[in-house]
C-alpha cells in the first residue's frame, strides 16, 4: 500500500506522527475502544503512524464552513496509548457530541472525521461532523473508499481567500489592531500565512486574547497561538508560559470549550516535550 502521508525534511515538524505502530498498539486500541479497526487504516499506519496528508481534501455534496464541494482533512490520527483515538469520547463530549459509536481519526474541534460504528461494528462508515452547524453527515461507506477519494484541491489566490488583502505582514499587523471582527480575523490569517515575525505574532495573539472578547476572534487567536507553539515556530519560554496562563484562565462562557481544547493541546505538547 502506498503511503498517503506528507514527507518533511525536519521529522519533528509533524506533530501528528507517532512512534512506529506495533501489534500491541492495535490489540490494545481495539480492546480499549471495543471495536475492530479497518484493515486499510491499520496497513496505512504500519507505513507511518499518523501525520499530515499529501492530499488534504475529500469531495462532498453539501456546503460547509470550508467549501461548497469538499472538506479539508489535513492529517490522520495514529495509534498509541493515551493519544488521540483513545480520547475519542472525551474529545467529542467536549464538543457536545454524545454518540458512543464514533471514533475520531481527524479533526480539531469545529469539525471531526470519525469511524462510524452505528450500523456495522466490523466495517465502519466515515462520518463528517460540523459542530458549529450541528450537522452529522455520512460521506463514505468504508475507510478504503475515503482513502481512494483523497485529492489536492485547486490552489486559490490566497489574498482573495482571506479577504482580498495583499499578503503583507505589515498590512496584517495593522488589521490585528482593528476593532472590526472580520479585519482582525483577516489580519491573523494573513500574518500566519506569511511565516514572518512569528514570535511577534504569538505575542500579539496573547494580547488579543487578553483584550478582545469577540467569540470568533478568541477562537482564531487561541488556535493560531497553539499551532505556532506546537509546530515549534515559536520556542520562547516566556511566551509559552504566558500562552499557557491565558488559555487556562478563561472563565466559563460560550467560547470556553474552544479555549479549553486549545489549552489541552498545549498542555499535551508541553508534557510530551
Amino acid at each position: 500500500m502506498e503511503s498517503i502521508f506528507e514527507e518533511f525534511e525536519d521529522m519533528d515538524f509533524d506533530e501528528y506522527k507517532l512512534n512506529e505502530l506495533t501489534a500491541g498498539d492495535i490489540l490494545d486500541a481495539e480492546a480499549n475502544l471495543n471495536i475492530n479497526l479497518p484493515k486499510e487504516y491499520i496497513e496505512l499506519l504500519k507505513i507511518q503512524n499518523g501525520g499530515y496528508l499529501k492530499y488534504n481534501a475529500l469531495p462532498v455534496s453539501f456546503k460547509n464552513s470550508y467549501a461548497d464541494d469538499h472538506i479539508a482533512v489535513d492529517f490522520l490520527f495514529g495509534i498509541k496509548e493515551n493519544e488521540e483515538i483513545y480520547k475519542s469520547k472525551y474529545l467529542l463530549n467536549e464538543w457536545g457530541i454524545k454518540e458512543k459509536d464514533f471514533v475520531t481519526i481527524s479533526g480539531e474541534g469545529h469539525t471531526w472525521l470519525v469511524l462510524d460504528y452505528r450500523k456495522n461494528k466490523d466495517e465502519p462508515e466515515i462520518t463528517f461532523i460540523d459542530t458549529e452547524e450541528n450537522k452529522t453527515s455520512v460521506i463514505f461507506k468504508t475507510f478504503n473508499e475515503m482513502i481512494e477519494n483523497l485529492y489536492e484541491p485547486p490552489t486559490e489566490d490566497l489574498s482573495v481567500y482571506i479577504g482580498g488583502y495583499e499578503l503583507s505582514v505589515e498590512r496584517a499587523k495593522e488589521l490585528c489592531k482593528s476593532k472590526d471582527t472580520e479585519e482582525t480575523l483577516d489580519g491573523i490569517s494573513i500574518w500566519g500565512c506569511s511565516y514572518k515575525d512569528l514570535t511577534e505574532l504569538a505575542s500579539t495573539l496573547i494580547m488579543i486574547l487578553e483584550t478582545n472578547s469577540d467569540k470568533y476572534i478568541q477562537e482564531s487567536a487561541s488556535q493560531n497561538l497553539v499551532q505556532l507553539i506546537t509546530g515549534e515556530f515559536v520556542t520562547d519560554e516566556i511566551i509559552i508560559k504566558k500562552a499557557l496562563l491565558i488559555l487556562g484562565s478563561v472563565e466559563d462562557s460560550e467560547i470556553n470549550s474552544d479555549i479549553k481544547y486549545s489549552h489541552k493541546l498545549l498542555l499535551d505538547f508541553i508534557n510530551r516535550n
